[in-house]
């Protein structure tokens, strides 16, 4: 009977941890999709994490969460633009594959990738539609790519 009293107040803890977890995932997904979070709420969530009382596995997939969320909170800030979840990752590719692009840079690769015309990137950026060209050319070297290769195609791509 003792076993069985305890097999059950085990079983018992085990819910109770996985319904906290699921809580917590719960909140995890609301507050990341609300609008205006800023990286320090994302932060002080993940400092909360560590003290719940939850699995590892649970807790490593929330941590990074959290930690993916800060670093596009932080890119998004960096760039002045709001990304996506795609535009995000396309950033990091473009980072990882080419560390020379400056800031301005890899905003104006976004905008070539997400289909703005070289106009339309010149406002954003605030320069003129010359300078864009420029810019274009300067970036098509400094991405390799070969003379008749098409940066919007390659970065498409990427």
């Amino acid at each position: 009977m003792e076993h069985n009293q305890a097999t059950s107040s085990t079983q018992d803890e085990i819910t109770r941890l996985r319904q906290t977890a699921t809580d917590n995932e719960a909140e995890l997904e609301r507050v990341a999709g609300a609008q205006g979070n800023n990286r320090t709420t994302l932060l002080e969530l993940l400092n909360q994490l560590h003290a719940l009382p939850i699995d590892m596995q649970t807790r490593r997939s929330m941590t990074s969460i959290c930690l993916e969320l800060a670093d596009q909170q932080k890119l998004e800030e960096y760039l002045g633009v709001d990304l996506t979840q795609s535009d995000f990752s396309f950033l990091q590719r473009l980072k990882e594959k080419h560390p020379v692009l400056n800031r301005r840079e890899q905003k104006i690769a976004l905008f070539i990738k997400i289909n703005y015309s070289t106009v339309h990137i010149a406002k954003a950026v605030g320069i003129s539609a010359r300078g864009m060209e420029s810019i274009r050319y300067r970036m098509h070297k400094k991405l390799g790519l070969q003379r008749h290769q098409s940066i919007k195609t390659y970065l498409g791509e990427l």
